[in-house]
């Protein structure tokens, strides 16, 4: 049977490393052998581990090199943040496994198709496209392994490094978390002619797959006069920068050359879209009119509706609604007729879109999101369908029907054909997942909320949302060994959204506590109070954030400290007149110094409490007699421990009798125990 490895003690310790490193060894090992769980819960182990430890970059270049070799090569990428420091770091051998691992894990991302994705990084290498990364890497690692080998004739580690970077994959796939799937490859088959490429590059683009068009371009070489204008239009669109208009002209006096006059008006539609979002609106206004006018003028149905699509894009930014949701009428009554499931969903898609931006009625932006819905299935466009879905959810939201969301979600999970988009399978789930959350059905949404992971994960799609949704599940559904294996991840992607971010670090630290981990939690919740102090946001969040760091010191047995988070909760809880909860805090901050071991402190924190506890008016008397019931518990213990024992039995008998009256019968028994103790002179 396998099992997850050892966790590290509860206090985080593992000064020295070992246990890491020896873990980090066996991952490629464990991947090769067929092991995939045990490999999958290793990975994640030395991932957690590694949070906050001192940077071993020998351990990190083992990570890398099993993502690159197990399909989780974009997992790695993440790893990849390490660069900014490698360079000082002292261990020459850390830094040459470091940049061959670098190395092996940007080949493998070019190899499959995704060399041209920009690496973003604070620091020298910030900006480098994938595949000009990795000659930097291989460069690298080769400069470290000449230093290391002066003086050795054998080149041992030039080798070492040269087997490193030319690594094969030792299997096809290991999951890393429940439900994970492998990247779709978005390469396109080999031995395609220029003229193939550039179709299926336009394919791609009507399907809204930029990736994998991008690919195809990128895997274009010379080609000849026939074709050039489409691959100039294709990579103007594709690669945007300062020289995009001047490309897109040079496109259109291509297709005029040619006698192409389809081409050069669909060209023009495009062009004049660039413009208007140029800064030229007028120009480009006119540009797409007459050029959308023209194509309406001819014979092909197809190229009449793209012109339509345009046109109401460019009508649309102009603030002219009316005429761009005519234009998306006639085009999507002409795609229709043409049989083009693809284009008439575009069409329809993107009125439903106009329409809740402009917040017109939602009935009837329903009715064309839902078709457009029906039309992408129909087409098995995957992306468009989740556009247009999304289109149906913002709809009935402001209708306020969430009800109605729900059994559309429901209906189209279970009539969806078993060859029909994943992408939209997906997203439906994650739909399903909010909803169960919502009603506070965690564990039925947890199965949902990783699955909708692993499909958008598997397009590159995975987004801030779909990690949050799945932290909430777990955290929820009290999986909190889970919460701690994608929190991080979550709160990564969450930098700019501090309500979601906040919360997703509360549950990242409430997880450690309910795990027994006390250090660890107390730091996550140390790092979340102090963020959301130097936010200006000291109200309930930071309250709480704060008493539950004090919590977690208490029970790592430095009182004093406690103390101190308790007061700082206090302070601002009469800030925002919470004086029930300052109180409260008052009541816990004495204790805590008299866990301390400071007598003298306890006493004057007493004091501070009993003014705070009579300050209260505002409760309830259910309220206030439970709040003054606890200050007569904790000036029991004081008092005992102070030696006046006569006080502290007084204090500890209306304790006992004021829960009893108010029937809190675990707190009575509490305080009997302690009047007892008091009584036989056990308790000091």
């Amino acid at each position: 049977m396998e099992v997850e490895p050892r966790r590290a003690d509860a206090d985080g310790s593992d000064e020295d490393g070992a246990e890491i490193t020896r873990l980090c060894r066996t991952l490629v090992p464990l991947a090769a052998a067929g092991k995939h769980a045990e490999a999958a819960s290793t990975y994640r182990w030395v991932t957690r581990a590694s949070i906050g430890a001192p940077l071993r970059y020998r351990d990190h270049a083992l990570r890398l090199e099993f993502c690159a070799l197990t399909g989780n090569e974009h997992t790695g990428l993440d790893l990849l943040s390490l660069l900014d420091g490698v360079g000082d770091h002292a261990d020459a051998v850390g830094r040459l496994d470091f940049f061959a691992a670098a190395a092996l894990l940007t080949r493998r991302l070019t190899e499959t198709g995704y060399g041209e994705i920009r690496f973003v990084l604070n620091g020298p290498y910030d900006g480098l496209s994938l595949n000009r990364l990795h000659r930097r890497m291989r460069a690298a690692a080769f400069v470290e392994a000449e230093e290391l080998d002066e003086g050795d004739p054998t080149g041992y580690f030039a080798a070492h490094a040269e087997r490193k970077m030319t690594a094969k994959p030792v299997t096809e796939f290991v999951p890393l978390l429940p439900s994970a799937l492998p990247r779709v490859p978005i390469l396109p088959p080999p031995d395609l002619s220029a003229e193939e490429l550039v179709t299926r590059a336009e394919i791609h683009n009507h399907r809204c797959e930029p990736e994998e068009a991008r690919a195809c371009l990128a895997a274009i070489g010379t080609v000849a006069d026939g074709i050039a204008p489409r691959l100039a239009e294709l990579r103007a669109i594709f690669f945007q920068d300062g020289d995009t208009e001047e490309r897109l002209r040079r496109a259109a006096t291509g297709f005029r050359r040619q006698g192409d006059e389809i081409r050069f008006l669909l060209n023009q539609c495009w062009l004049g879209l660039w413009l208007v979002f140029d800064d030229q609106a007028e120009t480009g206004v006119a540009l797409t009119t007459v050029a959308a006018a023209r194509l309406r003028a001819g014979t092909d149905e197809r190229a009449a509706c793209w012109g339509e699509y345009w046109l109401a894009h460019v009508l649309s930014g102009q603030g002219r609604t009316a005429e761009a949701y005519e234009a998306l009428r006639r085009g999507a009554e002409r795609a229709h007729k043409a049989g083009d499931p693809l284009l008439h969903g575009t069409l329809l898609c993107l009125e439903a879109s106009l329409r809740n931006g402009d917040g017109e009625d939602p009935g009837t932006t329903l009715e064309l999101a839902q078709a457009a819905t029906d039309a992408f299935i129909v087409g098995n466009v995957g992306e468009k369908a989740v556009e247009a879905v999304e289109q149906v959810r913002i709809a009935y939201e402001r209708t306020g029907s969430l009800d109605e969301l729900d059994v559309f979600v429901e209906h189209l999970l279970s009539t969806l054909p078993a060859g029909g988009p994943e992408r939209l399978r997906g997203h439906l789930r994650q739909l399903r997942a909010l909803s169960l959350i919502g009603t506070g059905r965690f564990a039925e949404a947890v199965d949902d909320a990783y699955a909708s992971l692993g499909v958008a994960a598997s397009k590159g799609k995975d987004n801030a949302e779909h990690w949050y949704v799945l932290v909430t599940a777990l955290h929820g559904a009290g999986r909190y060994d889970e919460v701690l294996d994608v929190a991080p991840r979550a709160i990564e992607l969450l930098a700019g959204l501090p309500d979601w971010g906040h919360r997703c670090r509360w549950m990242y630290a409430d997880a450690y506590r309910a795990l027994g981990e006390s250090s660890r939690a107390f730091n996550e919740y140390a790092v979340l109070a102090e963020i959301l102090e130097e936010s200006g946001d000291t109200g309930h969040s930071y309250i709480s954030v704060s008493m539950a760091a004090a919590e977690q010191l208490d029970l790592l047995g430095y009182g004093a400290n406690a103390a101190d988070f308790y007061a700082q909760a206090a302070d601002a809880a009469v800030a925002i007149g919470g004086g029930y909860v300052a109180a409260t805090c008052r009541n816990a901050a004495t204790l805590s110094r008299l866990r301390s071991g400071d007598l003298d402190a306890a006493l004057t924190a007493l004091d501070v409490a009993e003014s705070a506890v009579h300050a209260v008016e505002t409760e309830t008397v259910p309220a206030r007699e439970h709040l003054v019931a606890q200050l007569d518990h904790v000036a029991a213990h004081v008092l005992s421990a102070a030696g006046r024992v006569r006080e502290a039995a007084r204090r500890a008998l209306r304790a006992a009798e004021t829960f009893h009256r108010i029937g809190e019968a675990e707190s009575a028994r509490d305080v009997d125990l302690l009047l007892e103790q008091i009584l036989l002179g056990e308790q000091k």
